[in-house]
């Protein structure tokens, strides 16, 4: 069994899962607990999870509630189109569900061995008559010798197709610097 739990002691953000995990790198079954809260104050989630993946294809399973508002369940799938030592190319999909309302979208994403990412995807809620479109990049900058110090740059944009911010567009630029002790 491996738990793990992280947080945030200035917004009170927090998470916690336990959960077991049986296979390889290459084939492998998940299964769990979770509960995780936005900040302090906020409502708990509490729910459960399971995943499959084999060969960089994977299927995924989770169920949460929060107390007084209701349940969300979530099932997604990836589907590895290429892989190779320099990189890879994921294409992903999910449906999410509530009380009040559907989500469900898709994309594609690639990661290389040099740490760069891109992302692009499309996402529905069909009730709000709502639809938008999604696209986002990691450049790795710098990475030292030791592997400890690591400069990236990020960038994502949204532009809303439907629904109430229809034809308005969302832009973010950022830098990460992490250093691993």
């Amino acid at each position: 069994m491996d738990c793990q739990a992280t947080g945030n002691p200035k917004t009170g953000q927090a998470t916690a899962q336990c959960g077991v995990k049986v296979g390889d790198d290459l084939a492998n079954a998940r299964a769990g607990v979770f509960a995780s809260t936005p900040g302090a104050g906020g409502p708990v989630t509490k729910g459960v999870y399971g995943a499959v993946n084999a060969n960089g294809h994977g299927l995924s399973l989770q169920h949460g509630h929060i107390e007084g508002l209701g349940s969300t369940t979530t099932v997604a799938g990836q589907a590895n189109l290429h892989h190779s030592q320099s990189s890879s190319l994921n294409a992903t999909g999910f449906h999410s569900h509530s009380r009040t309302h559907d989500q469900f979208g898709g994309g594609l994403n690639l990661q290389t061995a040099a740490g760069h990412q891109a992302a692009v995807g499309m996402s529905r809620v069909p009730q709000f008559d709502v639809t938008t479109m999604q696209a986002s990049g990691r450049a790795n900058l710098y990475t030292s010798p030791s592997g400890n110090l690591n400069l990236n740059a990020t960038g994502n944009a949204t532009h809303h197709l439907s629904g109430p911010r229809r034809g308005k567009s969302d832009f973010g630029t950022g830098l990460n610097l992490r250093y691993d002790f």
